[in-house]
């Protein structure tokens, strides 16, 4: 599995995630999941799950600002 976060420029400069559409941030979200169901570590599975969580809300604002 290969995750790609790097960041890019829009057209006004901003910095955005490589896949900026709603579509890319669920499936970030869904690979942050998977990554935490293979963790053991408490403390690591958390942090997936948050950023699981994060991304999902990202998704969530990005579409309602469409």
């Amino acid at each position: 599995m290969t995750m790609n976060f790097l960041p890019s420029c829009n057209r006004s400069g901003q910095i955005e995630p490589s896949d900026s559409k709603p579509e890319g941030f669920r499936a970030h979200a869904a690979e942050c999941r998977e990554l935490a169901n293979r963790c053991w570590h408490d403390e690591t599975k958390r942090r997936y799950e948050e950023l699981a969580r994060q991304w999902l809300e990202l998704a969530e604002q990005r579409q309602r600002s469409a």
